[in-house]
């Protein structure tokens, strides 16, 4: 295994990331929902990770391939699938180089995922390209203002190992940077939207971070005692900013604002 290897299986730690993937699983139910699936339509789930929109899918009676450049998420989302008797197709692909053909997709959805690769406008022209013409694209992205994005910038700034995805946030998270991806070649429908996570606390959620969200636990071990203490108050005072009550006592819910997407492709 690579030095690069070692340090991208140590990033994003597939089974301790489930803990938190399975927080955010409603996004992906909701882009779902806004794509309007319907059965025996063929699926593609871009950046998959651990799964989450490729089950919510195929729990739809989709025909359902999904891609990622990690092994062990699509590891995971195997074995999630498997629990749940649900048949996924998993490719190790990149989103920006995609060994598909041109319009084999009803549907291409992304929950989070597609903005984090380096190139926003190769990505662009792969999901055009594999989409039907009478298909739709269904993203979900994490907008420059997001929790998400901000405490990835506290973490970049903490821990250069930490990537930035301001730039991509802004690409794939606002209304603007879509029409600047995709230009004419399809319509968008765009809305600022939110889901919401419910826990016990605000610092517990931060505990989970620190301990099972990849780019987190990289940071802080990567710093000495006094900059983690700082991380993670930098985190518990973010997601304080983003918290309110229930009407469970002893939770709160943290709201983590996203933008959702429908991309038509437009003949020409």
């Amino acid at each position: 295994m690579t030095g690069a290897s070692r340090l991208k299986e140590r990033y994003w730690a597939a089974d301790r990331y489930q803990k938190v993937a399975n927080r955010l699983y409603p996004l992906s139910v909701a882009l779902c929902d806004r794509a309007a699936l319907q059965a025996r339509e063929r699926v593609l789930d871009v950046a998959t990770a651990t799964g989450n929109a490729a089950l919510a899918a195929a729990e739809r009676d989709c025909t359902v391939t999904a891609i990622d450049t990690d092994l062990h998420m699509l590891g995971v989302a195997q074995r999630r699938a498997q629990a749940k008797n649900l048949q996924l197709t998993l490719r190790n692909y990149d989103a920006q180089n995609m060994p598909f053909p041109a319009e084999l997709f009803d549907a291409v959805i992304s929950a989070g995922g597609v903005q984090f690769a380096p190139d926003p406008v190769a990505c662009a022209a792969e999901l055009l390209r594999v989409c039907r013409p009478t298909g739709r694209i269904v993203v979900g992205s994490w907008g420059p203002a997001s929790p998400i994005t901000t405490m990835l910038e506290i973490l970049h700034s903490a821990c250069p190992l930490v990537d930035s995805i301001l730039h991509c946030s802004t690409a794939w998270g606002t209304s603007e940077g879509l029409h600047r991806l995709f230009g004419d070649r399809a319509s968008i429908e765009a809305e600022e939207s939110r889901i919401y996570i419910e826990v016990p606390s605000v610092g517990e959620w931060t505990d989970i971070l620190c301990q099972d969200f990849g780019p987190a636990k990289l940071a802080l071990d990567e710093s000495n005692a006094s900059v983690a203490r700082e991380i993670r108050q930098s985190l518990l005072a973010l997601f304080s900013q983003f918290s309110e009550g229930t009407d469970h006592p002893g939770q709160v819910r943290i709201r983590m604002d996203c933008l959702q997407a429908v991309v038509t492709p437009v003949s020409t």
